[in-house]
């Protein structure tokens, strides 16, 4: 990997963050550079990678030492985005609630465990977070997020908080404490199986929807059975929705644990050889129409992108911490690097077009183009030296980067 001789430019909002000292800001910029640009996301790789970091055990002391407060930085994050449009949130945009694991090999990382996986379909060991996430039609970012730890088998009676707890948690955070003005909150099947984080949203004059799970009990003409059961009585209507063609049915109903509420049974038409896929969608939202349940609901999946980015670009995976500070730091700037990314540069209207990219991949595009722009800056701001001594300082480079083109 070529030496990252500067900052990034999307690091820039961070001069402006109260939560930083000045010496905390260049490290800060570091590791977000480091993030977006560096090969390897670990501290040794970005302290490597990223030339004016000077050394990686300044940069571990950032993580694990230094007294900076991540929950003051992950809000000023938050109000940084409120001030530019395009990322500005709205009382029409979603909040998402959903887990992941992070799989590792290392016994000894904070909270580290074995989870289920349901990307993987079966029980791995990592680490594992529940994300609350932004979207709307114009944006995506996460807000905040808890580390989710299971407690020993002998320990059971002093059990860590389930995921349910700190789902809820988030929730009275984000409407007390952050103050995000979405009106609804979107669950997969498991977290809408909770009825007290159901009714803790409701507490806040809040809509939300979430799938059921098949085996859901219902009551329909007085009979109580399966969500899927009803499914095989009723009969569905065709319906284009947004170019895709389903067979929707919805009725106010009774769900156990939920109460009285709407219910919308849509069957995805296919052309694949496997049955039609099938969701049973809940929501209090009794008067809404089917087509925008079913259309709010899609923005759920803008958290698996996130995820799925962040694992693979971002490092949101590859924190080797064994201090739990020093990791919540780590996941914090790395939601920091997601949404100065996603924010974007503002120096130019070229920059600003490619911060508006749906895809996370182009702003990692321009961030690497950014990255080569700077050392060819560098080698142009040295008209005092010979060739042959350039040659050498740029061969000193590369070593200290320890990578190639």
């Amino acid at each position: 990997m070529l030496p990252i001789t500067d900052f990034l430019s999307c690091t820039d909002p961070l001069d402006e963050f109260d939560s930083l000292s000045y010496h905390q800001t260049h490290h800060a910029k570091t590791y977000v550079t480091g993030l977006a640009a560096a090969r390897s996301k670990t501290v040794t790789g970005i302290a490597r990678e990223v030339l004016p970091a000077g050394s990686d055990r300044a940069l571990n002391k950032f993580l694990t030492e230094y007294d900076w407060d991540e929950d003051q930085l992950n809000h000023e994050r938050l109000e940084e985005l409120q001030k530019h449009g395009e990322t500005r949130w709205s009382q029409d945009g979603y909040i998402v609630i959903d887990d992941s694991v992070f799989q590792r090999t290392g016994k000894e990382l904070p909270g580290a465990g074995e989870f289920y996986d349901h990307t993987e379909g079966e029980p791995v060991w990592g680490q594992d977070l529940v994300y609350s996430f932004y979207t709307d039609d114009k944006t995506s970012y996460p807000l905040v997020f808890r580390q989710y730890e299971k407690a020993d088998d002998e320990d059971q009676d002093d059990a860590d908080e389930t995921k349910y707890d700190l789902s809820r948690e988030m929730v009275t955070e984000l409407e007390e404490e952050v103050g995000v003005p979405a009106d609804t909150y979107l669950f997969d099947s498991w977290f809408a199986h909770d009825s007290e984080l159901i009714k803790h949203v409701e507490s806040y004059g809040k809509d939300w929807i979430g799938p059921l799970r098949s085996n859901r009990k219902v009551t329909y003409a007085n009979q109580e059975m399966r969500v899927d059961a009803l499914e095989e009585r009723i009969d569905k209507e065709e319906r284009e929705i947004d170019e895709e063609t389903y067979k929707i049915w919805t009725k106010t109903l009774p769900v156990s644990k939920l109460g009285e509420v709407r219910l919308v049974i849509a069957e995805k038409v296919t052309d694949d050889e496997e049955e039609n896929p099938i969701k049973y969608l809940a929501t209090n939202k009794i008067d809404a129409p089917s087509a925008h349940i079913i259309r709010s609901y899609s923005y759920r999946w803008r958290i698996e992108t996130f995820f799925e980015d962040s694992k693979q670009d971002l490092g949101l995976g590859d924190c080797e911490m064994r201090d739990s500070d020093g990791a919540s730091r780590h996941w914090h700037l790395q939601m920091l690097t997601y949404s100065l990314l996603r924010l974007g540069p503002e120096s130019s209207v070229s920059e600003r077009l490619v911060s508006k990219a749906s895809s996370l991949r182009a702003q990692l595009e321009h961030g690497l183009k950014e990255a080569i722009y700077n050392m060819f800056s560098w080698v142009r701001d040295q008209p005092d030296r010979d060739l042959d001594g350039l040659m050498e300082e740029i061969d000193h480079l590369f070593l200290h980067s320890d990578g190639s083109l």
